[in-house]
């Protein structure tokens, strides 16, 4: 999800990309046809038919130049919900368009990325002249680009450094892909939910759940409810509550809970938070966010009279001597709390807030506290609440990518998978997969020139924003939307 920006500057800059996919597409379906007129192939199972064919296609990937693993771990996607509108009943071309093309489109364009900047692809490149996948008018926009590139250092290396983030994290996954799967083992629910619950968000940001067995956590989540379906002291965004973390857990991995269990347990988490704050919006924020996540999770949905209760706050509370010590993330998440409910008649309340977490704002970055420190967490929270809002301007001169990125790889290279690892790191680590997400799904004006200005010359930036006005809404690679109320991603 990382290269979608990438590849929408790639569509209104490259004026024969078109070619590329057609010849793609000309090649790997008569492959494809062949195969399922030439052997007795059952076409009535879906998943069994997409094997055969991703089975029949790998040689050809292979003598192209990619690797087994690289080809085992991109389509592991074919086999996902996310692409559901087909049904058994699809002909072939349908399964091709809806299944195998959007991912076939992807890697080779990462190759296509891999060879602007000198990464190890000239045989890949090499076959694919021979083999007639690339015409000549493509051939000379590569060509061009590539030495317009080569003559700013600066960008070359900053579009090197973001090509390869996915290949560290996927290596660092896979790598430690033993160690991760002991953490479940761990015997504090605590660390055993919260630190999986981050991990698996990263695990399934790069489509990689199928490599990983969590049976581990599914038999613990199942059999042992009574230690996880707790709520716990300080809750924080990099905290998250218990429950919270053992439902999202099970519900990404197709577990069927007691309802009416959780129901009481919510209720009465409900009256507790009443009981004990006067003002929980403010005064316990992320539990409340946690709560009305999960009653959306289990579709056990609180009344209006119930939800005007938790977040009915005294104006005191938006006074700025007392906002100046809230987390910034936690003032936005009150503005997506009044979002996602629907709330009205508290603008004075949201000025107030957006006047706080303006001041969080600074050239080196978006800090957590107005005198803290920079934060992945702060600046993902700041960037949603500007896109919640259309306001995404506001934040269009700060140079958020190029500390996002070098935080990246430093915090990347200080991880270990461990029963002591670091869940400051990874929590930092997953904003800022979180933030790289927004800069490549938010495909509004300001997010594609953001990331053209940062990877490419300044040529490509006026290219790509003159055609800005004919970004395709459907790109023939795999394009994702993020939710303006709750900033999930979807086809």
């Amino acid at each position: 999800m990382i290269f979608q920006g990438l590849f929408n500057i790639f569509s209104l800059y490259l004026d024969h990309i078109d070619s590329f996919y057609d010849r793609l597409d000309q090649f790997f379906v008569e492959r494809i046809n062949s195969f399922i007129k030439g052997n007795n192939v059952n076409i009535d199972n879906l998943e069994n038919l997409l094997t055969d064919v991703l089975d029949f296609i790998t040689p050809d990937l292979l003598e192209l130049g990619f690797e087994q693993e690289d080809i085992e771990n991109r389509f592991l996607d074919l086999f996902s919900e996310g692409n559901s509108e087909d049904n058994n009943n699809s002909l072939i071309h349908e399964i091709y368009d809806l299944r195998f093309a959007p991912i076939i489109y992807e890697i080779f364009l990462e190759k296509v990325a891999d060879y602007l900047v000198d990464i190890n692809v000239n045989p890949i490149m090499l076959n694919l002249k021979s083999k007639n996948f690339l015409h000549l008018e493509f051939i000379v926009e590569l060509r061009n680009l590539k030495d317009l590139i080569n003559k700013n250092p600066e960008k070359k290396e900053n579009l090197k450094k973001y090509i390869q983030i996915q290949e560290r994290f996927v290596k660092k996954l896979i790598e430690n892909k033993e160690q991760i799967e002991n953490l479940e083992d761990l015997e504090d629910p605590k660390e055993k939910l919260q630190i999986l619950y981050l991990i698996h968000r990263i695990i399934t940001f790069f489509h990689l759940e199928k490599r990983f067995d969590f049976s581990h956590v599914r038999e613990y989540i199942l059999n042992n409810m009574s230690e996880w379906l707790i709520t716990i002291p300080l809750v924080t965004l990099r905290n998250p509550d218990l429950y919270y973390c053992g439902i999202y857990l099970g519900k990404h991995l197709n577990l069927t809970f007691d309802k009416e269990k959780i129901r009481k347990f919510l209720m009465d988490l409900y009256e507790e938070g009443l009981d004990e704050f006067e003002a929980p919006l403010v005064q316990a924020t992320d539990g409340v966010y946690y709560l009305l996540k999960t009653t959306e999770y289990m579709k056990l949905w609180l009344t209006n009279s119930q939800i005007n209760k938790l977040i009915e706050t005294d104006l005191k509370y938006f006074d700025p001597s007392y906002l100046k010590n809230l987390e910034t993330s936690q003032l936005v998440v009150i503005l997506k709390i009044y979002n996602l409910i629907h709330i009205h008649n508290v603008e004075e309340n949201i000025i107030a807030i957006l006047e706080e977490a303006d001041l969080r704002i600074k050239p080196e970055g978006i800090k957590q506290f107005r005198d803290g420190f920079v934060s992945s967490e702060a600046t993902y929270y700041v960037l949603f609440c500007n896109y919640m809002r259309n306001t995404l301007d506001k934040v269009e001169d700060h140079k958020i990518l190029a500390s996002i990125i070098s935080r990246i790889y430093r915090n990347l290279e200080l991880l270990e998978f461990s029963e002591d690892m670091n869940f400051d790191l990874i929590s930092e680590l997953f904003y800022a997969l979180e933030i790289l997400k927004l800069y490549n799904c938010i495909e509004t004006r300001q997010m594609i020139i953001q990331l053209t200005k940062f990877l490419f010359p300044s040529e490509v930036g006026e290219k790509v924003s003159s055609n800005i006005a004919r970004i395709k809404t459907k790109a023939r690679f795999r394009h994702l939307k993020v939710n303006k109320i709750t900033g999930d991603t979807y086809y």
